[in-house]
This record gives structure tokens, C-alpha cells and sequence, in this order.
């Protein structure tokens, strides 16, 4: 008796669905576009804070090279808006010297994305 149920239930349950309505919805998809030649692909603005608090700017040739914070500023104010800080910081880097990398950042106006590298190799 109780198979006979379920089998009218299912049944049921196949008729409402078979005809039920799916309502569309007018969902634009996003278009993409190729970047021409004279278009800009923008990489992060990669930031290396040792544990020493020394700033070092990772350059075209992945080499780190020395910063100091008046120039992070300065370049912080001169490159595209739209390009995202990348920090990475040493496990032992002291949380005032992010703090205070954070603070230049906000100042400029720029969002920024902080990567803490543990002993491990892993971030």
C-alpha cells in the first residue's frame, strides 16, 4: 500500500513538472574584447616588505629591487588607478610595518592585496 503512494506521488510530481512553466530572464552575458596592440594588460604592483621593514619593488625581470617609502608613494600617486597593489610579506615582518604600508596605500587611493609568506614556502 505505501508503494502505491509513492508511485502516485511520483507521478503527480511528473505531471506538474512536465507542465510547468520556467520563466527566462533576460540576462545579458559579458562580451569580451581582444586587447589590441596600443591596449594595456595591467599586472599587479608587486611589493616585497622584508622582515627588516626594507620595501623591494618587483620589476619586468622578476627581480626585486630596493624602494623606499617616498618613492612607493610617488609611484603609488603616478601609476593607473585601476592597477592593484600586491604586498608580500615575510612571516616575520612585524605587523606595524603592514599596517603602515596599508596606510600609504589607502592614502593613495588604491586597493591592495597582502600575502604573508610563512616558513613553509607556502603564502
Amino acid at each position: 500500500m505505501d508503494e502505491s503512494m509513492v508511485d502516485i506521488v511520483l507521478i503527480l510530481l511528473a505531471a506538474l513538472v512536465a507542465v510547468a512553466v520556467i520563466p527566462e530572464f533576460d540576462i545579458e552575458l559579458p562580451v569580451s574584447q581582444e586587447i589590441d596592440q596600443d591596449g594595456t594588460v595591467l599586472r599587479p604592483l608587486q611589493i616585497s616588505i622584508k622582515d627588516t621593514g626594507q620595501l623591494y619593488q618587483l620589476d619586468g625581470s622578476n627581480q626585486e629591487q630596493p624602494l623606499y617609502y617616498e618613492q612607493f608613494y610617488e609611484m603609488l600617486t603616478t601609476t593607473e588607478p585601476t592597477r592593484v597593489v600586491e604586498v608580500h610579506a615575510d612571516e616575520g615582518a612585524p605587523a606595524i610595518y603592514l599596517l603602515e604600508i596599508n596606510r600609504v596605500i589607502q592614502k593613495a587611493g588604491r586597493n591592495s592585496v597582502f600575502l604573508v609568506k610563512g616558513g613553509g614556502g607556502g603564502a
